[in-house]
């Protein structure tokens, strides 16, 4: 009969021990999961402050956080192309090209991130690559205004002027009302072989009434070309009262208004060691 009863009750224990064992693993799974939503949501708080540093163009800062976001969440949406951006700003250009390449291997078709890569490419005088990026963003869209913008100026940097208004000629043929790509491609014709039928136009574009700030420019560099300096500065005055101060500061820290016309002589070859034009580094921060 004693044999029977305790027969009857061994498997409490039993049942006690695998409740207690299973009570424990319940605790430990709470925890681990406690544990990654504490970290997703350090990784959101820290990703909207690097939201507002990009804002505030404080890229060094951004780039800090966002590192910390990707340690804390590697999944958080668009890591990697906001601290190519980050970087860009920072002027840490070898490393915004590493992460700008770690977005578009996720992102190919993301052409904004294919013109901060062509534009990092080119501040690192690897035009070669550059090349390669720019044109295959091209291929994807043929009317990205940063991929034309920066395209057209490596091509410029490598002494090919033509090639470049053919580019920029693309563009004005679907935005043909663009004062900064009209500067652009009349530029293009002053660094290189300037028409008369060219002339004509900048020339027939100032007597009229919607010249732009741009071709104002324009006109102004081929009056430095031209050993005109004073019809040159009255031509600068009139684009200041079409165009903010960013604007003109772009156009007048243009290369080729800089370096091959106001300080050259008419005819005189470019100086050498010409500075980079600035290309476009970026889409928007907002992700």
């Amino acid at each position: 009969m004693n044999d029977n009863n305790y027969s009857n009750s061994s498997p409490l224990p039993l049942f006690l021990s695998i409740a207690a064992l299973a009570g424990v693993l319940i605790l430990f799974l709470l925890f681990l999961g406690q544990r990654g939503t504490s970290r997703e949501l350090r990784a959101m708080i820290l990703n909207e402050r690097a939201n507002a540093a990009l804002n505030a163009n404080a890229g060094a800062d951004a780039e800090t956080l966002l590192a910390e976001v990707y340690e804390l969440n590697a999944d958080t949406p668009a890591v990697w192309r906001r601290r190519a951006i980050a970087r860009m700003m920072a002027g840490q250009t070898s490393e915004a090209i590493i992460a700008a390449k770690e977005h578009l291997t996720v992102n190919p078709g993301d052409t904004g991130m294919s013109a901060l890569l062509g534009a990092a490419q080119i501040l690192s005088k690897d035009y070669d690559g550059a090349d390669q990026t720019l044109a295959a963003g091209l291929q994807i869209a043929p009317n990205q205004r940063d991929l034309v913008q920066n395209l057209s100026e490596l091509r410029r940097l490598q002494k090919r002027p033509a090639d470049a208004a053919v580019l920029i000629d693309g563009f004005l043929a679907q935005n043909p009302t663009d004062g900064f790509f009209q500067f652009k491609r009349a530029m293009a014709d002053v660094a290189g072989d300037l028409s008369q039928q060219r002339r004509k136009e900048i020339n027939d574009a100032i007597a009229g009434v919607n010249a732009t700030a741009g071709i104002y420019v324009v006109a102004a560099a081929i009056d430095f070309r031209d050993g005109k300096p004073d019809a040159a500065r009255q031509k600068l005055e009139e684009a200041n009262k079409r165009a903010t101060a960013q604007d003109m500061r772009t156009m007048l820290e243009d290369e080729f208004f800089r370096d091959h016309i106001q300080f050259n002589a008419a005819g005189q070859a470019p100086a050498a060691g010409a500075p980079a034009p600035a290309a476009v580094p970026a889409q928007g921060t907002d992700d």
